[in-house]
């Protein structure tokens, strides 16, 4: 059985686990299963400072998403970015999402930032460089980020843009891949954390459109999950 170690980045809030019955761990740990029940997990909450002992702990590692910035550079964060150079100069598996995609990044050489063009929402379609889970041409995922890869690392290409995100999918030189989009998120959770934001962080012109855009295709969630678990794998 393939154990995937997740390196939980954050919590959601009080009433948001009371309605999904879930955390940030849960959404990948459902998703991945739905694609390949011979799984097992670790989650390792490393936002509280929790990390594994080792990078052979696990067969290969999950960063989550995070309402937090990496360049605010909280302990935690330093801890984990260390223990990520670590696993990637092992050459264990290692796979980003959204705070994930980030974290990675900066661990190996690039630089995060708040972008100036504002909030990346609802479905986006993301022009693929090169083929991924059996994609070509688009990989349709839900986002909600405002931080953007803004400088590559050296060990890294793009294979996933947009207009607004063009640094949204990378590759590694070694055995790391990463997603600025969420591919655990249903349609309810991204509706969700949209209207919750609506009026707030997110203006209600932004919320509307992001909110049309989910009515016109299903996302690819799936798809990369299956990836990922193959991923893993290798």
């Amino acid at each position: 059985m393939t154990t995937i170690g997740l390196l939980v980045c954050d919590t959601f809030t009080d009433d948001l686990r009371a309605k999904y019955k879930c955390d940030y761990e849960d959404l990948f740990i459902d998703a991945l299963l739905d694609v390949d029940k011979d799984l097992s997990f670790v989650a390792y909450h490393v936002y509280r400072g929790i990390l594994p002992s080792s990078v052979q702990e696990c067969d290969g590692w999950l960063i989550t998403g995070s309402k937090a910035g990496v360049y605010e550079q909280l302990p935690w964060m330093q801890t984990l970015e260390a223990f990520l150079k670590e696993a990637y100069e092992a050459d264990a598996p290692i796979i980003g999402v959204c705070f994930g995609h980030q974290i990675l990044a900066h661990s190996l050489g690039g630089k995060v930032e708040k972008s100036e063009k504002g909030w990346g929402l609802g479905l986006q379609s993301y022009e693929l460089l090169e083929p991924i889970a059996g994609l070509e041409g688009v990989m349709d995922l839900y986002a909600i980020h405002q931080d953007q890869v803004v400088t590559l690392p050296d060990e890294a290409r793009v294979f996933a843009k947009t207009d607004h995100c063009p640094n949204a999918g990378l590759r590694y030189k070694k055995r790391a891949v990463s997603f600025q989009p969420h591919p655990e998120f249903s349609r309810e959770m991204e509706t969700d954390l949209i209207m919750r934001n609506k009026g707030g962080i997110i203006s209600t012109v932004q919320a509307d459109q992001a909110l049309e855009s989910l009515e016109v295709k299903p996302a690819q969630g799936r798809e990369i999950m299956s990836f990922m678990v193959d991923f893993i794998r290798g």
